[in-house]
C-alpha cells in the first residue's frame, strides 16, 4: 500500500513547471558538504556506502536560497545520497560538468540548452518528458537550473520547477584505484508546489512529501550506477533477503544519525533474483532505518496489517484480516487514490507471518501486485527501537491499466520502495510520540 502511494509520488521526482526566463542569480552555497556526518572523511563514509546507494539525513541547519523573497535563509533539512563507482574521478568529473550531455545520462530528460554563462556558473534549461498511457498524466515541461562548478562539486539551485524553492549540490571523492564516491546532497521546500497536476498529487497523497528527497537521491545515483556502476545481481533463497554489511558500531552511527534527525537511513541494495513458482524475479530491495525512543514491546503493533489503515487513512478504504494459523496470516487491502483528475482504486491480498515477536514477514499472494516482498524488524537499542524496513515491489506487464502506467516512469521497480520505506516509517514515528 505505502508502496503505490510512492508510485504517485515518482511523478513528484520527474514532473517540472513552465519556464520563465531568468538572468543569472547572485547565490552563496552554503550547502553542508556530504562527508560531514562522518568526520569529513570520504573514506569513512565509503565504508558504509559498499556496493549500494547509501541515503542519509543531516541535523537541520539554515541554508541560501534567493529565489525565496519572504525567506531567503530556510531553515534546511538536507538529505544526502552516496554511490561508489568504478571510474576515476576526473573522468567522472567530465561528465558531471558537461550538462549539455546530461540527455542520455538521466532518464525522461530529452534536451538541455545553455541560457546564460558567467564563468563557473551556468544556468541551464532542461526539457523532461514522460509519456504515460494516461494522457492526463503525461508531463513534457521545462525546468530552469543554475549550476556552479567547484574543484570536486556542482552546486545547483532551481530557478523555475514544480519545486520552486530548492538547492542541492554534487560531490566527488577519489578513493583510488579507479574508484570516486559520488554524492547529492539536496533540500526542496515541498510547501509550495507550482503545476495543476502536481498539487493535485500533495493533495491526495501529502504524505508524498516524505519520500521525495529519498526518491530524488535514488533517482539521481540509480542513473550514474546505469552508466558506471556494477551490473552484479545476487540470487536469494526462497524466504531471504539482502543483509547490508554493517558491524555494530556502525548501526550504532545509523542509528544515532536517524534519532538525532528524526528521519531515516536507507540502503537502497543491488539488484537480486527472488523464486517464484515460474522461475526467477529480478527485484530490487531497499533496506530503511528508523530509530525509535519507544521499546520493541511499544511498538509491535505496527507489525500487525490491521494497523495500517490508521497509519494512511485517507487512502486505505478497507482492510479485512483473516484468522492467524501456523502458516500466518492473510489479508486483503483496499486503497483508493484520487487525483482530482483521476481515481486509482487498487487491490491487494498479502500474506503475513510472524517468526518472532519482533519480526514480520509479508508477500503478495493475490491482488494487483504480484511482486511485493517485505520484512519489518523492531531491534532493541538499548532501552529504544530501531525498526529496519526492508522491501521490493515491481509492478508487472499484467497489472491492472492505470497501476500499470506506473511503469513508463523510471526506475519503477527501484523507487516506490526506496520512497515507500521512508514514508511509512515517518508515518509511524509521527503516530507513535
Amino acid at each position: 500500500m505505502t508502496r503505490i502511494q510512492q508510485t504517485a509520488c515518482m511523478l513528484l521526482c520527474f514532473s517540472v513547471s513552465s519556464f520563465s526566463f531568468a538572468q543569472i542569480v547572485t547565490w552563496t552555497d552554503n550547502i553542508p558538504s556530504s562527508l560531514k556526518p562522518f568526520q569529513n572523511n570520504a573514506q569513512q563514509l565509503a565504508s558504509y556506502v559498499q556496493d549500494d546507494i547509501f541515503i542519509y539525513p543531516h541535523a537541520a541547519t539554515t541554508t541560501s536560497l534567493p529565489t525565496l523573497k519572504a525567506n531567503p535563509n530556510p531553515t534546511a533539512r538536507f538529505t544526502s545520497a552516496a554511490i561508489i563507482l568504478p571510474v576515476n574521478s576526473q573522468d567522472l568529473a567530465k561528465t558531471l560538468s558537461n550538462y549539455t550531455q546530461y540527455v542520455g545520462l538521466f532518464p525522461t530528460l530529452k534536451t538541455a540548452k545553455l541560457v546564460e554563462q558567467k564563468g563557473n556558473v551556468s544556468q541551464m534549461k532542461y526539457r523532461v518528458s514522460i509519456p504515460t498511457p494516461i494522457p492526463v498524466l503525461n508531463f513534457n515541461e521545462d525546468v530552469v537550473m543554475q549550476h556552479q562548478l567547484a574543484t570536486n562539486s556542482i552546486s545547483t539551485i532551481v530557478i523555475d520547477a514544480p519545486l520552486p524553492y530548492a538547492v542541492g549540490k554534487l560531490e566527488w571523492f577519489s578513493l583510488g584505484d579507479k574508484k570516486t564516491l559520488v554524492t547529492l546532497t539536496q533540500w526542496g521546500d515541498t510547501s509550495q508546489p507550482k503545476g495543476f497536476l502536481f498539487k493535485q498529487i500533495l493533495n491526495a497523497i501529502p504524505e508524498a512529501k516524505l519520500g521525495i528527497p529519498t526518491g530524488t537521491g535514488a533517482f539521481v545515483l540509480e542513473s550514474l550506477r546505469q552508466r558506471f556502476g556494477t551490473k552484479s545481481v545476487i540470487a536469494l533463497n526462497p524466504g531471504q533477503f539482502p543483509e547490508p554489511k554493517l558491524n555494530a558500531a556502525q548501526l550504532q552511527k545509523i542509528n544515532d544519525l536517524s534519532a538525532t534527525t528524526g528521519q531515516p537511513v536507507s540502503i537502497l541494495n543491488l539488484p537480486t533474483t527472488v523464486p517464484y513458482t515460474h522461475g526467477r524475479e529480478v527485484l530490487r530491495f531497499t533496506t530503511t532505518y528508523q530509530a525509535f525512543k519507544e521499546a520493541p514491546a511499544q511498538l509491535q503493533k505496527w507489525l500487525q496489517p490491521a494497523s495500517y489503515q490508521s497509519v494512511f487513512p485517507r487512502q486505505i478504504k478497507k482492510i479485512t484480516t483473516f484468522p492467524v494459523t501456523t502458516q500466518g496470516q492473510d489479508s486483503d487491502i483496499k486503497v483508493s487514490i484520487g487525483l482530482g483528475v483521476v481515481s486509482i482504486p487498487f487491490d491487494f491480498k498479502m500474506h503475513f507471518n510472524f517468526p518472532k515477536n519482533n519480526e514480520n514477514n509479508f508477500f503478495a499472494n493475490g491482488g494487483d501486485l504480484r511482486y511485493l516482498k517485505g520484512q519489518v524488524q523492531l531491534n532493541p537499542q538499548g532501552s529504544a527501537t530501531l525498526m529496519r524496513v526492508t522491501t521490493a515491489v515491481k509492478i508487472d506487464e499484467k497489472a491492472p491499466f492505470l497501476l500499470r502506467a506506473a511503469r513508463s516512469l523510471p526506475y519503477h521497480d527501484m523507487l516506490p520502495a526506496a520512497g515507500g520505506n521512508a514514508v511509512f516509517t515517518q508515518k509511524i514515528k509521527a503516530q507513535s510520540k
